[in-house]
Order: C-alpha cells, then sequence, then structure tokens
C-alpha cells in the first residue's frame, strides 16, 4: 500500500497526505492501480499485503477520492506487522492456491529480496526505480501474459471477494 498503491505512507502522512491525484506522483500510483484493476478483470486476484495499522490502510481504501480500488476489489487482505512471507502463505491458504501462484509487488527493494529468499516459488516482480514505468512493468510481467480468456476469467475476482465476505459473515 505505502508508496506502491499510493504516494506516502499513511500512518506518517495521515489520509490528506498521500499521494494520489492528478499531480505527480500520484498519477503515477493511480496508473498502477489501474494496470491492476485490469488484471483483475482477467481473472487474476488482487491482494493485499502490507505492515501497517489496519484501521488506517482500510480508511485510505475506503474512502480516499483518488484511490481507483477499494475493498470489494481484494481476494484477501494482511494488514498488520507479520512477516510478508507469512502473510503471503497465510493469503494462499486463504485462497487455497499454492505460493507458486503468488506474484509480489512491493516498492521496497529489501522487501523483495526477503520474498526471494523465504518463498522462492513465489513471482516477485522487479520494478524500475521510476515509479513513472510501474503501470507499464506490471502490465508487461510475463507471470500475467495469457493468450486466452475465459468467461470464468472475467469473474474469478468477484467469487473470491463473495467467499471471502461469506467467510467474515
Amino acid at each position: 500500500l505505502d508508496n506502491t498503491l499510493w504516494g506516502g505512507v499513511i500512518g506518517e502522512d495521515g489520509l490528506d497526505g498521500i499521494q494520489l491525484d492528478d499531480g505527480l506522483p500520484g498519477a503515477f500510483h493511480q496508473e498502477l492501480q489501474r494496470a491492476l484493476q485490469d488484471l483483475s478483470d482477467r481473472g487474476v486476484l488482487l491482494a493485499v499485503c502490507s505492515k501497517n495499522n489496519p484501521e488506517d490502510a482500510l480508511e485510505a481504501i475506503s474512502t480516499h477520492p483518488g484511490m481507483l480500488l477499494r475493498e470489494k476489489d481484494f481476494a484477501a487482505l494482511r494488514i498488520n506487522w507479520q512477516e510478508k512471507a507469512r502473510n503471503l502463505e497465510e493469503i494462499a491458504a486463504e485462497l487455497n492456491i499454492g505460493v507458486d501462484a503468488l506474484a509480489f509487488l512491493d516498492d521496497n527493494p529489501v522487501e523483495r529480496q526477503n520474498i526471494r529468499l523465504r518463498l522462492p516459488e513465489a513471482t516477485v516482480l522487479e520494478l524500475p526505480e521510476d515509479v513513472a514505468g510501474w503501470a507499464a512493468a506490471v502490465r508487461e510481467a510475463p507471470a500475467f501474459q495469457r493468450l486466452e480468456l475465459s468467461s470464468e476469467d472475467g469473474r474469478r475476482a468477484e467469487m473470491y471477494v463473495q467467499q471471502r465476505e461469506r467467510k467474515q459473515l
């Protein structure tokens, strides 16, 4: 979430301080969210794995006017202070998929390297230094290239979100 789906750190900058607008770099973070929405429309499940205070992060996801992705767009949410590798394992278990089906996206190269070491079967997406290229990097990632899409692919994310909501009830 922080410095990935939005510019800034929600716990330090507050809801009004994160960058998610038509200016820079906010527009680049919105473009990344559009790329992720496109993947979701093609059947790729989105999940949040963030070291954050859940209340702050969920408020930003739910209420920030510049946020394009909302809680309903994520099949799983892990917003806490646990290690990201452990959270990714929990996400895979919750979604009933293998860790090898996960693709990890993070602005922090240390976090990316940690996932490479701890979960070598997961795909770690490499991001260019400049946030302006992040959306293109996601769109062009080999992990997301498919020759054909089924009608079920377009509904997959919605089905997983519905399952998460059923479990919560």
